[in-house]
């Protein structure tokens, strides 16, 4: 398989996950301010607010890298392992980041990023907007490994086996990312409404 077919089978697939019911724009939208609201109100204040999305964001970051590790495994070892092995991988990361200095360790390379501009509602409209985008590439790649390991999937699947675990999650991160943008430009566009 060719790097431009790796590419559209990808974005094909990617495609075709944000067209699942989960991934309405209404829904996603309402999903996500819900979130964001037991956020905000467990913080107390506006310091506290941007550390807890800080943390949220370092959290989703530690999922995403899980994810991504298990993806790459099932690609090097060339076997697409069972739904429920990925599903108690991914069950798992909450506690093995807590029983970790996992949070400590990473927040700091995210807080440029969240705790971006000179205003605190610049500072909370991007601090928003980057726990957004690292939640649906997260939600997105999770879907990905997913339809991956889908039993029905495997003789299409198999064509990503033939390509460096490298190559792939490339490809893979690069489509979540592109598709995890337009996803954010459209919310915000229902939101500005």
């Amino acid at each position: 398989m060719s790097m431009e077919l790796l590419s559209k089978n990808t974005a094909g697939i990617v495609s075709a996950l944000i067209r699942q019911p989960h991934w309405d724009k209404a829904q996603l939208q309402q999903g996500i301010e819900s979130v964001l609201l037991q956020i905000r109100e467990s913080a107390g204040s506006h310091e506290g607010y941007l550390e807890l999305l800080l943390r949220n964001v370092t959290f989703q970051y530690a999922n995403t890298n899980t994810a991504i590790s298990f993806l790459t495994q099932c690609i090097e070892e060339e076997t697409f392992f069972s739904h429920e092995s990925f599903q108690s991988i991914m069950a798992n990361v909450p506690r093995q980041v807590e029983d970790s200095n996992f949070l400590e360790e990473n927040m700091p390379r995210f807080k440029e990023f969240v705790y971006k501009g000179s205003t605190k509602e610049e500072q909370v409209t991007h601090a928003e907007s980057f726990f957004i985008h690292t939640k649906l590439i997260n939600n997105m790649i999770v879907d990905f490994i997913g339809a991956f390991l889908q039993p029905n999937n495997s003789e299409f699947m198999v064509n990503f086996l033939e390509y460096s675990s490298r190559v792939v999650i490339d490809t893979v991160m690069h489509y979540c990312e592109t598709y995890s943008n337009l996803i954010l430009e459209e919310l915000n566009t229902i939101k500005s409404a």
